[in-house]
């Protein structure tokens, strides 16, 4: 019998949550989290417009650990590499958590679920939403070649203004006044 506490039909998410709760009673949770109260992914984006919907449906698995599964999904600006303009990239995470004490009892989950540390009991929910979404940020980013500034383009893969590898021979001289 799953569970959508009410305060989450209208996408209002709580501050803090505390997932034993949520697992004891098969609940689920829903909303959007704007972008911009991501501080530290907001460091790393050329943008900050847009929202993070998150989606997780909590139980207890039969080795009685806080489990939370679901998605992430949002869209984000980063800055692409080649014309240092912003560039979308949209992520779809499936996530599998499992919630835990501290970190001795995280070295205890097996490797299907990603730990979550409960702080007194409680996750700070946007915490946990950042840190999933600036490991699943690449590493490096660019646009499709045709979609950057064509001057960058030509710059970042022109082979115009390479040197050349070839050094010249010295002997070349020689060889042109014993030709004549």
């Amino acid at each position: 019998m799953a569970i959508l506490f009410a305060a989450m039909l209208n996408d209002a998410l709580p501050k803090y949550f505390d997932p034993r709760k949520y697992a004891n009673h098969e609940s689920a949770i829903d909303g959007n989290i704007p972008l911009n109260q991501f501080k530290e992914l907001c460091a790393l984006l050329a943008s900050d417009e847009g929202d993070a919907f998150i989606h997780l449906d909590f139980r207890v698995d039969e080795d009685r650990r806080y489990i939370a599964t679901g998605t992430l999904t949002t869209k984000v600006q980063i800055v692409c590499q080649r014309c240092m303009g912003p560039v979308a990239h949209d992520l779809t995470l499936d996530l599998s958590l499992a919630f835990v004490y501290d970190e001795d009892h995280a070295k205890n989950i097996p490797a299907d679920y990603d730990p979550v540390v409960m702080t007194d009991g409680d996750v700070i929910l946007a915490d946990m939403v950042e840190q999933e979404i600036i490991l699943a940020l690449p590493i490096v980013a660019y646009h499709e070649e045709s979609g950057c500034n064509p001057t960058a383009v030509k710059y970042a893969s022109s082979t115009d203004d390479a040197p050349d590898d070839e050094k010249p021979n010295p002997f070349s001289i020689l060889a042109q006044l014993k030709a004549k």
